[in-house]
């Protein structure tokens, strides 16, 4: 087999502080072990598992500090790992969509970085666990999306940091809206119930314990969960705030570089600090994210469309803010595109009527097919008659979730973006590129035919490859075809080819398109919601 022109690039090692921090692990693994054979008579068996668990997991550590290499060449990232069963992963540079790093906390004693190198697709992606922290910067510097591709040396010294502009920063206002929740009681339900079997062993009893501190057996069973709950919601509320501070501690979005090699890059954490990088040549878009609640409190989660990465793909995020404040959002979404655009403020079109009725039909419908079937258990004597009527009591909360669904609805243009909106639980607003947009797709049910209705989704190589706009118009779906991409709309809209109605009720249209989209890597989309 003929070696690539550049097989003579060397191999390089992990960090021998690994082996540093392995022997550490080790250390307190034998001192947990032994005090699970001392403490009592008989052996305390979950500190000895938990000591067997961590040594093994160092022994393996060091195993696999011994055995992994990798190199970086011209057109390749390779990495090399294994004993008894090797492993030999390549990603080709311009392949690459995300060169993000994180530690630990007794990484960061020993300065040591973990490098996460993805492609899009998790088989090819590889992280080097772990490197040393100048060697892990000039790493992450020299692998970014829309550098030069010449390899630097492991003797190279440390390039000049880019340029920097600072989009935003931790801001006290944060931590309300990202602490208090109505699932704080969770956090520190959890750890307690941990705390509890690991005391076990040791003769404490927490439950009982605080059945007596708190003289459970005085009261109702109602009383001492409304008690429990105003004990645990303010601790939930601090456990929440102790971990988001410690998440988000001197949080800092950043534009790095100069144009037209710049990139968007979030740092963030104390104890465990994680970076990560957005190319702007691979962002096709932003999209802002409100559960039901935050709706009400106008507030909103933020989150990039990039190409080559889902949005929630490999060990990245395309979350890019904390929970803000919508006006706040808007403001910052505007410096978080490339080009200053604000699509996400501008207004979108109402979706039919029609739409209103079908959500409220559904609002309807699954209650009475719930009571219809406690009906006929009631006639046969299975369940008590007065059971059946008790799902038609949901249509008062069905009905405004339906129009809450409704009113969520909307689409639009604004400038070089596609705008589309919807969702009950969680709604999304998501403003995609043009230029991103790949191919439609048409879907009709017998009754969105009947009254003139359809919903228009778009196929894109970036984030979660496929949105909707649903219940919209026929005239409103194919006007938005037309203004957003006309050239993929001429053959089909303009001609009535090649367009056609399948049985199913979905318009399949067929295009050609070029790999023009930052390595979509597709050549062809015939009307299917998954994209290759």
């Amino acid at each position: 087999m003929r070696e690539p022109a550049d097989a003579g690039q060397p191999w390089r090692r992990l960090s021998v502080r690994v082996v540093h921090l392995d022997v550490i692990r080790v250390v307190i693994s034998l001192a947990t072990g032994y005090a699970g054979t001392v403490v009592r008579d008989d052996p305390v068996w979950p500190l000895i598992a938990g000591a067997g668990f961590g040594l093994v997991g160092a022994l393996l550590d060091l195993n696999r500090w011994r055995t992994t290499r990798y190199r970086i060449t011209a057109e390749r990232v390779e990495m090399r790992s294994g004993w008894l069963a090797r492993k030999h992963k390549t990603v080709a540079r311009d392949r690459i969509r995300s060169v993000d790093s994180s530690a630990r906390l007794l990484q960061r004693l020993l300065g040591l970085r973990s490098v996460h190198i993805g492609s899009g697709e998790s088989g090819s992606s590889f992280a080097l666990d772990a490197l040393d922290h100048q060697h892990a910067t000039r790493l992450e510097r020299e692998l970014m999306p829309g550098r030069a591709t010449e390899p630097t040396a492991d003797a190279a010294p440390s390039p000049e940091p880019d340029p920097e502009t600072v989009i935003a920063r931790l801001r006290a206002g944060w931590v309300p809206w990202n602490i208090v929740t109505v699932w704080s009681v969770f956090a520190v339900a959890g750890p307690l119930i941990g705390l509890h079997f690991a005391l076990r062993p040791f003769g404490v009893d927490l439950i009982d314990l605080g059945g007596r501190l708190l003289n459970w057996e005085s009261r109702a069973v109602v009383w001492n969960v409304i008690l429990v709950l105003l004990i645990a919601y303010p601790l939930g509320i601090a456990a929440t705030a102790g971990a988001f501070l410690l998440e988000n501690w001197k949080f800092q979005l950043v534009r790095k570089g100069t144009p037209p090699d710049t990139a968007l890059v979030t740092r963030r954490g104390l104890l465990n600090t994680r970076t990560v990088q957005h190319a702007d040549e691979r962002l096709r878009g932003i999209a802002f994210e409100e559960p039901l609640v935050w709706r009400w409190l106008r507030l909103t989660g933020t989150k990039v469309i990039s190409t080559g990465l889902r949005q929630s793909g490999e060990s990245t995020t395309s979350g890019i803010l904390p929970r803000i404040r919508l006006a706040e959002a808007r403001e910052l979404a505007a410096r978080i595109l490339p080009d200053g655009s604000r699509p996400l403020e501008s207004p979108l079109h109402r979706h039919p009527r029609g739409a209103l009725v079908r959500r409220l039909g559904w609002a309807v419908y699954y209650p009475l097919i719930l009571s219809g079937a406690l009906l006929l258990f009631g006639l046969s004597d299975a369940i008590p008659d007065r059971v059946w009527p008790l799902p038609l009591t949901l249509v008062l909360l069905t009905v405004p979730v339906a129009v809450v669904a409704y009113r969520s609805l909307g689409h639009g243009l604004a400038g070089d973006y596609l705008v589309v909106r919807g969702g009950v639980p969680k709604r999304r607003t998501v403003a995609l590129q043009r230029r991103a947009v790949i191919g439609w797709t048409l879907e009709q049910s017998i009754f969105q035919r009947w009254g003139g209705r359809m919903s228009a989704g778009v196929a894109t190589a970036a984030g979660d490859r496929y949105y909707t706009a649903p219940d919209a118009s026929v005239e409103q779906a194919l006007a938005l075809i037309s203004e957003a991409t006309p050239e993929l709309a001429r053959g089909f809209i303009d001609d009535q080819q090649p367009a056609h109605l399948l049985g199913d009720g979905v318009v399949e249209i067929e295009v050609e398109v070029e790999d023009a989209v930052a390595g979509a890597g597709v050549s062809r989309l015939d009307g299917s919601k998954t994209i290759d």
